[in-house]
């Protein structure tokens, strides 16, 4: 990448003047001027807000705009104002709309994106950065469970306190150990619940952490809890958490839910365990599963690697996305605005 422009290059007069448009009007004022300068090809926007952001220049440049939806874009703020009537522009205007997967596609479909517009791509992990190790461990053996997660109402992560202390009450002589990675306005739930759980003296409470220590937590433990949910406000992953991809492509096997996308990112009793949201009974099965089932950790370890490895993979991720921009350019190279 040459460059990467930022608000500071602007100078503070019309950094502040882009602030007040962006607020009124709701899209960025100097875009185009980039990217008329720079003989820009094609747009992609990440999150439908934006996209929209983004579309005063679309249109006024003529040039093919992409945008990719991740979550709460498309499956909580696409459906209220004043967003719905700005995503509806946005769907009318914009060439293509990227889905994480199929359930995030049917959710842009029925928020009114054309179903001609809408395309499946997957996101991808940089496999080279993320070491497989295989995982074993004899029955008297500390286990460690990883959750890592933004703390927020969408990650369920209550319900798999509660499973993980409801497990543990029938498995007395086992010795778990939780690490727990994250942040946010959930916290105090989060606390509540390792207390009421019973795993005040079980859980590592390590706060946010950079990639690499996520990565290096994810080797030292044995399998991961993500149980995340549909909020009350409709938030929701809209695809899946990536991390369950960094996750099994170390070698870790998944206990998670049947939410979104995540079917698609995890192999059902095969790099994982996926119970109904919510259902607590279902995820402290699953748990208690894999921990008196230690000898499927391996098999199931090589499962999720080798499926991120087919389906994930950042590089050829990134040369699919190459075709799908050369599709565009190729068929309708100015675009469709209207």
């Amino acid at each position: 990448m040459d460059h990467l422009y930022s608000m500071e290059e602007l100078g503070r007069a019309k950094a502040l003047y882009s602030r007040l448009m962006t607020r009124i009007s709701g899209m960025y004022p100097f875009y185009e001027g980039y990217l008329r300068r720079n003989n820009v090809d094609i747009m992609h926007a990440h999150f439908g807000y934006q996209g929209f952001r983004c579309l005063k220049a679309k249109l006024k440049t003529g040039l093919p705009m992409v945008t990719s939806l991740y979550g709460a874009d498309a499956t909580r703020d696409a459906g209220r104002p004043p967003w719905q009537a700005r995503f509806e522009r946005l769907f009318r205007s914009g060439e293509l709309f990227l889905a994480e997967g199929g359930h995030m596609a049917k959710r842009l479909e029925r928020a009114g994106c054309p179903s001609e517009k809408i395309a499946i791509h997957h996101l991808g992990v940089r496999l080279d950065d993320i070491p497989f190790t295989e995982r074993v461990a004899d029955d008297q053996d500390q286990v460690r469970v990883l959750m890592c997660a933004n703390f927020r109402e969408k990650k369920g992560l209550p319900y798999g306190l509660q499973a993980l202390g409801n497990a543990l009450q029938s498995l007395t002589a086992v010795d778990c150990r939780v690490v727990l990675i994250g942040d946010g306005p959930e916290k105090a739930k989060i606390l509540e619940a390792i207390t009421t759980s019973g795993l005040s003296d079980r859980v590592e409470l390590l706060g946010v952490q950079p990639y690499a220590v996520v990565l290096e937590q994810m080797k030292r433990c044995h399998f991961m809890i993500h149980p995340s949910v549909t909020a009350v406000d409709g938030d929701a992953e809209g695809g899946a958490p990536v991390v369950l991809l960094d996750a099994q492509a170390s070698g870790l096997p998944v206990v998670a839910t049947e939410h979104d996308d995540i079917p698609e990112y995890v192999l059902n009793g095969r790099s994982g365990l996926l119970s109904p949201e919510r259902d607590v009974d279902g995820l402290c099965d699953h748990i208690r599963s894999m921990l008196m089932s230690r000898d499927r950790w391996a098999e199931m370890g090589r499962q999720g690697r080798r499926h991120v490895e087919e389906s994930y993979n950042a590089r050829v991720q990134s040369e699919r996305l190459e075709l799908i921009y050369d599709g565009l350019l190729g068929t309708d190279k100015v675009g469709r605005a209207s």
